[in-house]
C-alpha cells in the first residue's frame, strides 16, 4: 500500500474548576490522542482547548484573560486553533455574546457535542509541521483537487466564523471556511462521549456517573449550562471503570452533582450503593470514592451498604453551603439545618470512622450578622475535616441575579477569613489525632522539597499525606503504590510522616 506523510498536530488543554471539568478534559485528551494529536505548552500548541467554569466570577475572569492572550497569539500565528467548552458555554444568547466578544475563538462545544471534534480539525486544521501517514487511496484525484482550489480562490476574503457544535438549529447561514458544520435538527444526538481509551491513566481517576442537575439553587449557574440530571448505565460506567484500573488506575471517584440520586431516572433504578457493590468486584481497583452527595437522597441503607464495603473509602462530602434557615430558604437547598443535623449525626452512626467535607457561602444576598454567626455556630457543631468556603459572587442567569448583591466585598472577605480561621483550629485538632497512626496511602505524585525527593498521596480519609523517599535498602516507592506511612507531624491542611514496612 502507498503512503505519504501528513503533519499531525499539538494540543494543550486548559482546565479550570470542578471536577466534573478535570473529567471532561480527560476526555477530550483522549480523543486528540486517539487522533494522533501531541500534548504540548500552550505557546506551541496548533490546537488550544479552554474548558471554562462559572459558578463563580473568579475562574470566569481567568478564562476571559485567557481569551485575550490566545487573540493576540492567533494575529501571530496562522496555525492556532482556539476551542471554548465548559460551563461558559449556556444558550445561544451567550454563546453569541462570546462570540461577538471573541471573534479569535473556532469552536464553541460541550463535552456532549466533543464528537465534532475529529470532523472540525479535519477541516479547520491546516498542517503546517509534524508527521503522520495517510493512504494514498483515500485522497482526492487532481481533478478534485483543481475544483476545489478553484472554489477557494473564487471565495470572498472574510473572516472565518466560528463552528458551533452546541445547537441544532439556527437563523440565518452559517459559513466555515473551507467547509461548515451546520448540524440540522435531529441530524445529531448529544450523548456524553464514552469511547474512552486513555494510553495510561492516572493512579487516581474520574468517573462521571451523573451528568447536570434537577436542584434550582439560586445562586448556581450549573442546572442552566450542564442541564438535568442523566445517570449513566451500570454497564457502561463498568467498561470505562475497567479499562482505567487496566490503564494504571487505583482508585476511581464518581462524579456527580448530587450523587445519591444515581439510577433515578434509568429504568430498573439502580442506586449508588448498587453501582458501588458491582465496582468493588473489579480486580485490581484499590478505592472507590465519590462525590457530591446531597441530605436529602442519603438513605439508611445506602448508607450502610458503602460502609460495609471494603473498597470504599470512609470519606464524604456534603455541602451545607450555610448555618442559618432563612439564608438556606433564599438559597433555595431545599432542606433546613435541622435536617441537615440530623443527616450528619445518622452518617456518623452508620458509618463511625468516616471524615467530612463541606461548601460553605459567604456574604449571600440578605445575609445578616446573625444568620452568619449561625454558620459559624454549625461548623463548631459539626466539626468538618474541610471546610471549601468561597464569598458568593453574582452569576447573571441564576435567580438571586436579580437580587440585590448587599453584603459589600470587605464584609465578605471579612467572614470568608473567620470561617477559615474556626476551621484552622477545628482541622488542626482533628488532623492530631493521627499522630503515632499508621495510615495506608496512594502514591499520587513526587516533588523536591530543600533538595529532597518527597512523595505526596492521600489515605482512606482523603487526607493529603507527605512523605520523604525511604532510605537506601527500603523497597522503592512509585507513583500509584499503596504505602504504610507512620504519622509524625501535623497541620490544619496534612499529615507527614515515614513510610514504614508492615
Amino acid at each position: 500500500m502507498t503512503t505519504t506523510t501528513i503533519p499531525r498536530g499539538k494540543y494543550h488543554i486548559w482546565t479550570v474548576g470542578c471536577q466534573m471539568n478535570q473529567a471532561d478534559s480527560q476526555r477530550i485528551q483522549t480523543m486528540l490522542e486517539g487522533m494522533g494529536w501531541e500534548e504540548a505548552n500552550m505557546d506551541q500548541a496548533n490546537l488550544v482547548v479552554l474548558n471554562t467554569c462559572s459558578v463563580r466570577k473568579a475562574p470566569e475572569e481567568k478564562a476571559h484573560n485567557q481569551l485575550a492572550l490566545l487573540k493576540y497569539a492567533k494575529e501571530k500565528r496562522d496555525d492556532l486553533l482556539v476551542a471554548l467548552m465548559g460551563c461558559m458555554i449556556g444558550n445561544q444568547k451567550t454563546i453569541d455574546e462570546l462570540s461577538k466578544r471573541y471573534p479569535h475563538i473556532d469552536l464553541f462545544m460541550k463535552v456532549e457535542q466533543a464528537d465534532i471534534l475529529p470532523r472540525f480539525l479535519e477541516e479547520r486544521w491546516t498542517p503546517i509541521s509534524g508527521a503522520g501517514c495517510l493512504d494514498i487511496e483515500f485522497m482526492p484525484n487532481e481533478e478534485a483537487l483543481s475544483e476545489q482550489a478553484q472554489r477557494l480562490t473564487t471565495l470572498p476574503n472574510e473572516p472565518q466564523t466560528p463552528t458551533f457544535a452546541t445547537s441544532f438549529s439556527r437563523s440565518g447561514k452559517r459559513t466555515v471556511l473551507p467547509m461548515a458544520i451546520t448540524p440540522k435538527p435531529g441530524e445529531r444526538i448529544a450523548h456524553y462521549p464514552t469511547k474512552i481509551e486513555p494510553k495510561k491513566a492516572s493512579p487516581t481517576a474520574w468517573l462521571p456517573i451523573v451528568l447536570g442537575c434537577n436542584k434550582v439553587c439560586t445562586y448556581c449557574i450549573v442546572p442552566y449550562r450542564r442541564g438535568r440530571e442523566r445517570s449513566r448505565p451500570i454497564d457502561e460506567l463498568m467498561i470505562e471503570a475497567r479499562l482505567l484500573v487496566e490503564k494504571g488506575a487505583k482508585e476511581v471517584t464518581l462524579l456527580g452533582q448530587t450523587i445519591e440520586s444515581y439510577g433515578l431516572d434509568l429504568a430498573n433504578q439502580p442506586n449508588l450503593a448498587d453501582l458501588m457493590t458491582s465496582l468493588s468486584e473489579i480486580d485490581g481497583l484499590d478505592r472507590i470514592r465519590f462525590m457530591t452527595s446531597y441530605p436529602r437522597y442519603m438513605t439508611d441503607s445506602m448508607i450502610e451498604r458503602m460502609a460495609s464495603l471494603p473498597k470504599v473509602c470512609e470519606h464524604l462530602n456534603i455541602p451545607v453551603q450555610a448555618g442559618h434557615n432563612d439564608t438556606l430558604k433564599r438559597m433555595k437547598r431545599g432542606y433546613s439545618i435541622e435536617e441537615y443535623y440530623e443527616k450528619i449525626d445518622r452518617v456518623r452512626e452508620l458509618w463511625p470512622n468516616i471524615s467530612l467535607s463541606t461548601d460553605v457561602i459567604v456574604g449571600f444576598c440578605g445575609e445578616t450578622d446573625e444568620e452568619f454567626q449561625t454558620t459559624l455556630d454549625m461548623i463548631e457543631r459539626v466539626r468538618f475535616d474541610v471546610v471549601h468556603v468561597a464569598a458568593y459572587s453574582v452569576r447573571p442567569g441564576t435567580v438571586a441575579a436579580r437580587w440585590e448583591d448587599d453584603i459589600p466585598l470587605a464584609e465578605k472577605k471579612r467572614r470568608l477569613h473567620a470561617v477559615e480561621e474556626v476551621q484552622s483550629k477545628i482541622a488542626l485538632a482533628i488532623n492530631q489525632q493521627y499522630l503515632d497512626r499508621t495510615e495506608e496511602v496512594l502514591v499520587e505524585e513526587s516533588n523536591e522539597t530543600h533538595g529532597r525527593q518527597q512523595w505526596k498521596g492521600r489515605n482512606r480519609a482523603n487526607k493529603l499525606v507527605f512523605f520523604p523517599q525511604p532510605e537506601e535498602g527500603q523497597q522503592p516507592i512509585q507513583i500509584g503504590d499503596l504505602v504504610n506511612v507512620r504519622i509524625e507531624r501535623t497541620t490544619p491542611w496534612s499529615l507527614q510522616g515515614c513510610a514504614v514496612e508492615v
